[in-house]
């Protein structure tokens, strides 16, 4: 196996390190109670998530760790306990070999430890996920389907990629960590993930370790056994047609939310749902997962996106089993009336996570007050 170089280049006196990974041979009811089958493994525990939170991208570029801090304390604002940090590595496409992180657009070691640190002091837990993505993607192509010229190759400079970030991370206290995200392809190389998470956990001796594994792919994953977590992403289809209703929301997540759960059963590990949410545009439900469907901010479009806010928490709020939601995502737009992506800033969907936060605080709180000596 050849060895893996990092090579590491100064663009200009106002653009930040760029790490270069290269081989030396060189790119997503309960349904309500009243319909909700009764769980022998429901419990009041079962309200306690390990994890509450939203999602925001380390990859935008606009700006040093000052520009992150309005986020962080917006996240904080909303109600969430946790705020999961996405930094990305980027491949070429998905026969490219090498991975490499561009300094340009990710915060330097020193102000992602910032960052994380700014996050605590707000109260919030941090998980940091690491995600590959295609800088020049060839027609179609997405990380679950990257196919390196030498998968040994690939590997030694993937655990490099992810050993980066978990030092991030064990340095400045995070409480979870995603060791990769959708990355199908790799999923049936089960040793190469075994030896990642080995490394992984002498890096990160405290944090929780996760994958977050595509929503039509976690069952094929053979290396949960291995982790804390079983992270997981939720875009399903959930209409077929526009403007669905609640109840027809809840209707279609019934079957989904039953087959998850009773997989989650068998394998005994809780499920963190690594990335909640939906674009606010028309037709979202049929296809959450095109955030290029239907590129146009309408009032409807930000309905269909404050319903399935609702309907998903009316099947997965309490649900047994889960460890945690994420939402996706946090952005430095304004989000509001002309936004058409997955934020919910300023949009409806916002006053259901604001009001879903909130009472969770405060049965939280009654609980403390109430199992007080």
């Amino acid at each position: 196996m050849a060895k893996a170089a990092i090579s590491i280049c100064l663009l200009s006196t106002l653009v930040t390190s760029f790490f270069l990974f290269t081989r030396d041979k060189a790119s997503g009811t309960p349904v309500n109670s009243a319909r909700r089958p009764a769980d022998p493994a429901r419990s009041e525990a079962s309200d306690d998530l390990e994890f509450r939170g939203v999602a925001i991208q380390m990859q935008t570029g606009f700006g040093p760790v000052e520009a992150y801090m309005p986020l962080i304390r917006e996240v904080a604002d909303l109600g969430a306990d946790t705020v999961l940090l996405s930094s990305p590595g980027l491949m070429e496409h998905a026969r490219a070999q090498a991975i490499f992180i561009d300094g340009r657009k990710t915060p330097s070691p020193t102000d992602f430890r910032t960052i994380i640190h700014e996050s605590h002091k707000l109260g919030l837990k941090v998980i940091v996920m690491p995600i590959l993505l295609l800088s020049h993607p060839r027609g179609s192509e997405w990380r679950g389907v990257i196919e390196p010229p030498d998968w040994n190759g690939w590997w030694t400079q993937y655990r490099e990629f992810v050993v980066h970030f978990a030092d991030i991370a064990r340095e400045s206290g995070a409480e979870g960590f995603i060791i990769g995200s959708e990355l199908v392809s790799t999923e049936k190389y089960t040793a190469e993930w075994v030896k990642t998470i080995e490394v992984l956990r002498k890096s990160l001796p405290k944090a929780k370790l996760g994958y977050s594994a595509n929503w039509d792919h976690y069952k094929p994953v053979k290396f949960w056994d291995k982790l804390d977590f079983v992270g997981m992403t939720s875009y399903y289809k959930l209409a077929d047609h526009k403007n669905p209703s609640v109840d027809q929301i809840v209707a279609n997540w019934r079957p989904v939310y039953e087959e998850i759960t009773e997989w989650q059963r068998k394998i005994g590990k809780p499920i963190v749902l690594t990335e909640v949410g939906w674009c606010s545009q028309t037709g979202t439900a049929m296809q959450p997962w095109n955030y290029y469907q239907n590129q146009h901010a309408t009032p409807e479009g930000h309905e269909e996106q404050r319903r399935l806010y609702e309907a998903f928490l009316k099947v997965w709020d309490n649900a047994p089993g889960l460890g945690g939601v994420i939402w996706w995502e946090w952005t430095a737009s304004p989000g509001g009336a002309d936004d058409h992506g997955y934020t919910p800033k300023n949009k409806p969907a916002e006053r259901v996570l604001r009001e879903w936060f909130a009472k969770h605080k405060s049965q939280a709180a009654d609980r403390a007050l109430t199992t007080r000596p």
